[in-house]
């Protein structure tokens, strides 16, 4: 990172967040926001032809367009005379969900759901925008100061198109291995917003048990249980019967079968978020008008290259058309 062209930019660099094949990502601080900040700073020299022409500026334009409580805001974008994108983004303090669970744990059960119904309206939110993630993960998903999710990492995200009213399927096999739904491991051409919920179930898996669904050191027999829809709960620590259902019904196999995101958010056990956001809110009211202040006062067997494999943190590897 060249810091002294991030203080002509008003930014003082802070320390390396993370390193991959493209470039760094690092925290700095704002002096015209006032704030810390993340900055993802892209080599776009070391960045095949293809890679540079189609995805990155794919990436661009999709992050400047979005803004979503549950999406990583996307605050700056410049690029110095050496042929490096620097990305400013917001700084969440509390790092990405698998660092989260590795060090925690499995998540107790009422957090995964407040939690997963925020990866649900961001990948809403993106859906209805025709725009596909393609690489849900937990490596993708980070989480502020006050433990609220966002999501992250749009290398490999595209806009939908159309044609004749009917959604063009995707042909680019990118991703990650553990979390790609079968149709992708199978090479057929696949509709990225089912692919995109298959991905949320395994991280909804992940949050629960701190362990994978499925065992991707082999894919054959990983797509063969994936394919015969095995999905094994161990005991401990244990879960609603409510949210295993749910999971099942993510990581359907058959594409027309698997839920969607509307249905997932109608679940009963999507909907206790929902009671419980009641019953807190009521609970303040009622708090407030007995001892509140008054008014006035203050208060596959051979996987296509474009993967990346589980533990390499944010996809980094080129995917191809």
């Amino acid at each position: 990172m060249n810091k002294r062209f991030m203080e002509s930019r008003g930014y003082t660099f802070n320390s390396i967040l993370g390193e991959g094949t493209f470039g760094k990502v690092g925290s700095a601080y704002s002096t015209c926001l006032r704030t810390r900040v993340a900055i993802k700073v892209i080599n776009k020299r070391k960045l095949t032809p293809n890679y540079r022409e189609n995805f990155l500026a794919r990436e661009l334009e999709i992050i400047r367009s979005l803004d979503h409580p549950n999406i990583v805001k996307t605050l700056d974008i410049f690029e110095s005379r050496t042929s490096k994108v620097y990305v400013v983004m917001e700084f969440c303090e509390k790092g990405d969900l698998l660092k989260h669970i590795t060090v925690n744990g499995a998540l107790p059960e009422h957090s995964v759901c407040r939690l997963f119904t925020q990866l649900c309206n961001g990948v809403q939110y993106l859906h209805n925008r025709d725009v596909a993630h393609r690489d849900l993960k937990c490596e993708n998903i980070l989480l502020d100061i006050n433990l609220h999710l966002k999501v992250c990492d749009f290398g490999f995200s595209k806009r939908l198109t159309y044609a004749d009213g009917r959604m063009m399927l995707s042909e680019t096999f990118c991703g990650t291995s553990s979390y790609a739904s079968p149709e992708i491991l199978k090479g057929f051409p696949y509709n990225p917003k089912v692919s995109d919920v298959w991905s949320m179930g395994v991280v909804l898996y992940m949050m629960l048990l701190a362990s994978m669904p499925y065992d991707s050191t082999n894919i054959k027999k990983m797509l063969d249980s994936q394919i015969k829809h095995i999905v094994i709960f161990p005991n401990i620590p244990s879960i609603s019967s409510e949210v295993k259902a749910l999971i099942q019904s993510i990581l359907h196999p058959v594409v027309g079968q698997r839920i969607t995101i509307n249905n997932i958010l109608q679940t009963s056990w999507m909907l206790q978020e929902v009671r419980m956001e009641d019953s807190d809110n009521a609970t303040t009211s009622k708090a407030g008008s007995v001892e509140g202040p008054r008014d006035g006062e203050a208060n596959v067997e051979d996987l296509p290259e474009a993967y990346s494999q589980p533990g390499q943190g944010p996809s980094t590897a080129a995917p191809r058309q």
